[in-house]
């Protein structure tokens, strides 16, 4: 019997010593493994600074979008005196199919020599795609009307097999191959350039890096579709429209809103010199039918309302018949405001908030960039198979594309088996963000430890 008194002492003495050590020792807590970074140069440059000088405390590696891999953004971390070979990001990239390489080859070539930049800007080839598949369409459909069944029909046929492929640089060729009444399939600078029902494109991405000299380069390719272990899905069904007589001339008058000031202006000049590339190629080679493609461009500061008031100029006074841009996503959904209701196209090289898969409901709104629906599925594939993260925090800017692109990341990563800690998102051009950096890196509760064994293969960092 005493024995027994003893043992229930015993267990009741464990069991207070447990619950009151609980209650007076502080809870357990972590902090992020990683933080996925969506935002653009102008801001990042004002707080990486500050997130480096404390990196003793704020031990989190971080992963960044394709909104910072600019190769100038990276050359003013350097000098700030970030240690910048530990950035690590993902970016659409070209495909490894030999067929589309030599058409990215001709690009960069080309680029190089026209304006002596052996660096290519990320999205200036989805620029040139844009004004090169736009002309081909108003060509095959022999008008200017981007309202027109014809035009829209005439996107999906230049831009899809089957037909000849037609690279940049061969507006004579994609010229005779009309003329003569056969199909052509545009095999652009930046990929396929296939237009789905959307009028969107896939893409393969890339994990890129920056290496010891400080040079960005790409440390892993993925392949478009692997990180679903899915096919990649195909075009929408094609349905070829009529070869239509040809004018003796087509003018056509092109209006770009890009960024060269604000946030993104660090990418503006480089998208620019894609579509006047891209135009001095269809010139110097006939032209649409005789008829000159001139651009007119605009300057949107990053910024939605002025990208707007840039919008109304160009369709009121300038009298564009398509519009290429913006950059931000924001900024395009704005413009796009402006473009429908006037029946003017936008077709953007570097918006990719997934908003524009359902926003654009009259086939207005197209875009050489592919959706962050796909970007955020490979970026979790990334941070939870290859980097073994398993608790991450998001940091974005408070827009649509940062928005999009933070929510598909965190929304696959959780599924893939990772814990989002802290989602932080941010006001662009603030003096200081100091407040946010606060946020992210304040520890959090520990999730509760789950009831069963983790499986082997899940791994640990």
């Amino acid at each position: 019997m005493w024995i027994g008194l003893i043992v229930v002492v015993i267990v009741i003495v464990i069991l207070l010593a447990a619950v009151f050590g609980g209650l007076l020792s502080p809870p357990a807590t972590t902090v992020p493994e990683a933080v996925y970074h969506v935002g653009y140069p102008g801001d990042a440059i004002k707080y990486l600074p500050t997130v480096w000088a404390n990196r003793g405390q704020w031990t989190a590696d971080w992963f960044f979008s394709e909104g910072l891999r600019d190769q100038g953004f990276i050359d003013q971390l350097k000098t700030a005196g970030v240690n910048v070979s530990q950035i690590v990001g993902t970016a659409p990239t070209t495909s490894q199919d030999p067929t589309i390489l030599a058409s990215a080859t001709i690009f960069n070539e080309n680029y190089t020599t026209r304006f002596g930049d052996a660096t290519v800007g990320l999205f200036a080839s989805q620029a040139y795609d844009g004004i090169f598949v736009m002309a081909l369409a108003m060509a095959k459909a022999n008008t200017t009307d981007t309202t027109s069944t014809a035009f829209k029909q005439a996107m999906r046929d230049v831009s899809n097999p089957p037909g000849t492929a037609i690279r940049p640089r061969e507006w004579a060729k994609a010229i005779t191959e009309l003329s003569a009444g056969r199909d052509v399939d545009y095999v652009g600078a930046s990929g396929a350039v296939n237009f789905d029902q959307f009028g969107e494109v896939g893409s393969d991405y890339e994990v890129w890096g920056v290496n010891a000299a400080g040079t960005i380069f790409q440390k892993q390719f993925i392949a478009e579709g692997s990180w679903s272990g899915a096919p990649s899905p195909v075009p929408g069904v094609q349905t070829r429209s009529e070869v239509r007589p040809h004018p003796t001339a087509l003018p056509i008058k092109f209006g770009t809103i890009l960024s060269y000031t604000g946030g993104l202006g660090l990418y503006g000049p480089d998208i620019r010199n894609g579509t006047i590339m891209a135009t001095e190629n269809i010139n110097d080679n006939g032209g649409v039918w005789g008829g000159t493609v001139t651009l007119v461009h605009e300057d949107d500061a990053t910024n939605p309302t002025t990208g707007a008031s840039a919008a109304t100029k160009l369709v009121n006074v300038d009298n564009v018949d398509a519009i290429l841009g913006s950059l931000s996503s924001g900024v395009s959904q704005k413009v796009y405001e402006v473009a429908k209701p006037a029946g003017v196209a936008e077709l953007s090289p570097a918006s990719t908030s997934p908003l524009f898969t359902t926003l654009d409901d009259v086939d207005l709104f197209w875009r050489t960039a592919p959706s962050d629906a796909l970007q955020g599925k490979a970026a979790a594939l990334y941070a939870y198979r290859d980097a073994l993260w398993r608790k991450v925090s998001v940091m974005n800017i408070n827009n649509p594309y940062g928005n999009g692109l933070g929510d598909v990341f965190s929304s696959d990563f959780t599924t893939r088996g990772g814990q989002i800690l802290r989602k932080v998102p941010y006001e662009p051009d603030k003096a200081s963000y100091d407040s946010e950096l606060a946020t992210l890196f304040t520890p959090v509760a520990a999730r509760a430890p789950p009831l069963r064994a983790p499986r082997l293969e899940e791994g640990t960092r």
